[in-house]
């Protein structure tokens, strides 16, 4: 009996053992589950103070200030009444240009006076008024008047020729006044069919201020140099249709455009140096793989005409060579009475606001358009940076290799944009 008491007393001390055993694991899961949920919460607790923090602090520094630096581009090329910046605007070669302009509108904005005067760090100068009705027949109509007065101090001067050698470099400096009057017609948001006739007075042909090479005068002469040695007045006139369907003019990703002009050039004075010009430019944006990995293929062709005893003026021939044109080259490094162009850039980008480039370009140069063959085209190939904001190019760069060396350039319009309206010079 007491045999079997001590055995009941030994499996009852078992047992306890086993439940404060049991107790003490089931204890310690707990206090530790316990733990972890804390340490996790503790986490989260700590990810939401980072997150209110970022939130309160804000984009950093360099996003504030690119979205200050485009709000302000923005506002110095809005249409507002008043005194405002007046940044480029000149031909190729020029420099950066500025200057101060105003703009007031009448009529109740129904007509926009704007007057501007801009110098380049090249010293060319430029005084331009301007009167515009831009938004007739809902917006179908604009028309207006221009007064300009231009003196570009140092323009390259080579020689006439696709065989113009870079030894002949001269420079030479243009003045003119030029009085004209404008109209445009948009039958729909993609087509334009403007036309422009005016008098170009007062052009005058002097030495170039350049120190870097002879004055054109002391190597070419009126043989070599149609237009040297006297200048007439011109009355001049234009028509043009224009094509576009660029997403963003300013820095286009998809869509093209599309130009063809026809202008004439009267002599007012010796009847000697009037001509007609056909200039056909076209773009077209591609995107690839990604809307903003763009291919632009580009390309130019322009066609002069005269009549039997009739001369182009040098300073009025079809010039390449630039930033816009073939850029391992220098500006006007290549000038006749016919162009041939062809542009080919692949860009994509490096950062929001950065884009990186490769480009190829071909151009020729020829006394008939019979003459003009690819075959014989300069070339050149190159990298470039563009920054720009959401709607316009800001800044671009390119360093492009040629026959010639290698050639840095800056520009800030749209690479391969529209060509220049410029009358005089020939501006590609």
């Amino acid at each position: 009996m007491k045999r079997l008491h001590h055995h009941h007393d030994r499996r009852t001390t078992l047992f306890r053992t086993c439940a404060l055993v049991a107790a003490c694991a089931c204890a310690s899961t707990v206090g530790a589950q316990e733990t972890r949920a804390d340490l996790l919460a503790q986490e989260r607790a700590a990810k939401a103070q980072e997150a209110d923090a970022s939130v309160s602090e804000g984009p950093g520094w360099r996003e504030r200030l690119f979205s200050w630096g485009e709000s302000q581009l923005q506002d110095a090329s809005a249409n507002r009444d008043g005194f405002h910046p007046q940044i480029g605007g000149m031909i190729p070669g020029a420099g950066i240009a500025v200057g101060p302009g105003y703009r007031h509108h009448l009529f109740g904005d129904r007509a926009t006076v704007d007057a501007s005067g801009t110098v380049s760090w090249r010293q060319y100068t430029m005084a331009r008024a301007r009167v515009e009705w831009p938004q007739l027949f809902t917006n179908r109509l604009s028309v207006g008047a221009e007064l300009k007065y231009q003196d570009f101090s140092k323009i390259n001067f080579y020689g006439i020729g696709d065989g113009s050698s870079k030894a002949d470099r001269t420079n030479y400096r243009l003045k003119d006044a030029n009085v004209l009057g404008f109209a445009t017609v948009r039958p729909n948001p993609w087509l334009s069919i403007g036309s422009r006739v005016g008098i170009l007075k007062r052009v005058e042909i002097a030495a170039g201020t350049s120190p870097l090479s002879p004055t054109t005068g002391d190597r070419f002469d009126e043989a070599t140099a149609p237009g040297l040695t006297r200048q007439p007045d011109f009355l001049h006139a234009d028509v043009s249709v224009a094509v576009d369907t660029q997403d963003v003019p300013g820095y286009p990703t998809s869509g093209g455009r599309y130009r063809v002009s026809v202008a004439s050039f009267h002599d007012q004075d010796y009847a000697r140096y009037s001509f007609r010009r056909l200039d056909a430019d076209a773009a077209q944006y591609i995107p690839l793989f990604h809307k903003s990995w763009v291919l632009t293929l580009h390309g130019r062709a322009v066609l002069s005409n005269s009549a039997a005893g009739q001369e182009v003026p040098f300073y009025l021939l079809p010039t390449l060579g630039g930033s816009n044109t073939l850029r391992g080259f220098a500006d006007y490094r290549f000038r006749d009475r016919n162009l041939l162009l062809f542009n080919v850039e692949y860009r994509w980008p490096l950062f929001r606001a950065l884009d990186a480039a490769l480009f190829y370009d071909a151009g020729t140069v020829a006394p008939s358009a019979q003459a003009l063959s690819m075959r014989q085209a300069h070339t050149d190939y190159g990298a470039g940076l563009r920054l720009h904001s959401a709607g316009r190019t800001i800044v671009r760069v390119d360093v492009a290799r040629s026959p010639e060396g290698i050639r840095a350039s800056i520009g800030f319009t749209a690479p391969l944009g529209a060509p220049s309206r410029t009358v005089v010079p020939y501006a590609p």
